[in-house]
C-alpha cells in the first residue's frame, strides 16, 4: 500500500498507463466533469468490487456473527441469518464454537432472496443455529489496499478507459451520458 493513495491517484495513473492527454480532479464517487472524469465516476467503483469478488484479498477480509431473522427461512434450511450491508462475497460460514468438533464438513449455507419487513431482502441460510461470517467487504479506503490490488485496479481502470475514452470521443461521450442517466435512474436522450 501507497501511503497517500486516494482514487484520484488511482484513476490519474490509469489514465496515465493508456497515454491519455487528461488527468482528473475530485474523489470517488464525484470526480471532476471532463470527460475522463465522467468515465471515471460511472467505471471505477464497479471495477473495484469486481476485482474484489474475482479474489479472496486478506486485506478485504471480515469475520463477525451472524445475526439470526426472526422468519422461517426458505425451505431446506433451518436458519435465517442478514446480510451485511458491506458484503461483497460470502467467503465461509463457520459454526460458532468455542472448541471445534473436529467436523471436517463444511457448514453448507447459501445466499436468497427473502421477504423481511415488506421488502424484498438478501438473506443468508444455514443449518447451523450461531454461525460465523467470513466475507469479503467494500467498506475500504485506498489506502487500505494491499500494492499488488492496487496495481490491478489501476490496469483494470486503464483497460476500461482505453475503449471508453479511445477512437471515436464523440461516440464514447454520448455512450457514457447515457450510462450516467441510466445509473442515476433517468433515461439517456439522442442528441
Amino acid at each position: 500500500m501507497v501511503a497517500g493513495t486516494t482514487s484520484t491517484t488511482i484513476v490519474n495513473r490509469a489514465l496515465q498507463e493508456i497515454s491519455a492527454q487528461a488527468t482528473v480532479t475530485g474523489t470517488n464517487p464525484t470526480f471532476d466533469g471532463s470527460t475522463a472524469g465522467n468515465v471515471a465516476s460511472i467505471l471505477y467503483t464497479s471495477s473495484v468490487n469486481t476485482l474484489l469478488r474475482q479474489t479472496d484479498y486478506e486485506f478485504s477480509r471480515t469475520v463477525i456473527a451472524l445475526s439470526s431473522l426472526s422468519i422461517i427461512p426458505p425451505l431446506g434450511w433451518n436458519y435465517a441469518f442478514s446480510y451485511p450491508g458491506d458484503c461483497l462475497k460470502v467467503r465461509q460460514v463457520l459454526p460458532n464454537v468455542s472448541i471445534p468438533d473436529n467436523d471436517p464438513q463444511p457448514v453448507l449455507w447459501d445466499v436468497v432472496s427473502a421477504f423481511y419487513l415488506g421488502s424484498l431482502t438478501k438473506i443468508i441460510c444455514t443449518n447451523i443455529a450461531a454461525s460465523i461470517l467470513v466475507y469479503t467487504t467494500d467498506n475500504l479506503t485506498e489506502a487500505q489496499w494491499d500494492s499488488l490490488f492496487e496495481e490491478t485496479v489501476v490496469r483494470y481502470l486503464a483497460s476500461q478507459f482505453v475503449m471508453a475514452l479511445g477512437g471515436r470521443p464523440d461516440f464514447s461521450e454520448k455512450m457514457l451520458g447515457v450510462a450516467g442517466a441510466l445509473s442515476q435512474g433517468g433515461a439517456g436522450k439522442d442528441s
